[in-house]
């Protein structure tokens, strides 16, 4: 059968990605190297569900050791598709955990379906993610404007623009080391969210 599909058309070409099911059925048969190679395809596809793709990539790589390329391709998947994420078929337990453990203690600042919205900041903080500012470091004047007109624009959901406010903030806290904007983004974050912002200096105060 994953011989067969191999032969298929592309996955523009048909509703179902063969390449989408191809890694699925390598993920059963536990060839997590090939499963986490067809999924990379398929994610690559321009597809619509592109963060699906991610979400099971994670699962494949983790699947074979490769921890911190996971974690990189659920972060991804969560950033670009929250509510995309077929979170019950993840077999790694990771994203379960921070999920519950993300219902227990903020269960009463944000409603059930946008936890999942949270999960990039929430795995931050509990040390599961890390920071990619690259794009922060390369023009952090620019990135600052951008943030600032979406928050004018309101072009950008809250839990994305939090944390893309944490990924400045912690660029100018450990790397362009500007107090005075640093205070300035903090303000900006504890307005977003006083729950993340509480928690958000508690592991700082703990650093």
């Amino acid at each position: 059968m994953i011989e067969g599909l191999k032969k298929l058309p592309g996955p523009e070409l048909i509703y179902i990605p063969p390449r989408f099911q191809i890694g699925t059925l390598l993920m059963a048969q536990e060839k997590y190297a090939e499963a986490e190679s067809w999924l990379a395809m398929a994610s690559d596809g321009g597809i619509h569900e592109r963060a699906r793709f991610l979400g099971w990539r994670g699962d494949a790589l983790m699947s074979l050791g490769e921890t911190e390329k996971a974690k990189e391709s659920w972060l991804a998947a969560f950033l670009e598709g929250p509510r995309s994420v077929d979170i019950p078929s993840l077999k790694n337990r990771l994203i379960h955990n921070l999920l519950s453990s993300l219902e227990i203690e903020g269960g009463d600042e944000m409603e059930e379906d946008e936890m999942v919205c949270w999960l990039p900041v929430w795995g931050w903080l509990l040390g599961e993610f890390v920071l990619n500012m690259d794009e922060v470091a390369a023009d952090h004047g620019a990135f600052a404007a951008s943030l600032e007109k979406s928050v004018g624009s309101r072009d950008m959901a809250q839990p994305r623009l939090w944390f893309e406010y944490l990924r400045y903030g912690e660029y100018l806290r450990t790397i362009f080391r500007s107090d005075r904007e640093l205070v300035r983004v903090r303000r900006r974050m504890r307005e977003l969210s006083g729950f993340m912002f509480d928690r958000y200096m508690a592991r700082i105060r703990g650093c």
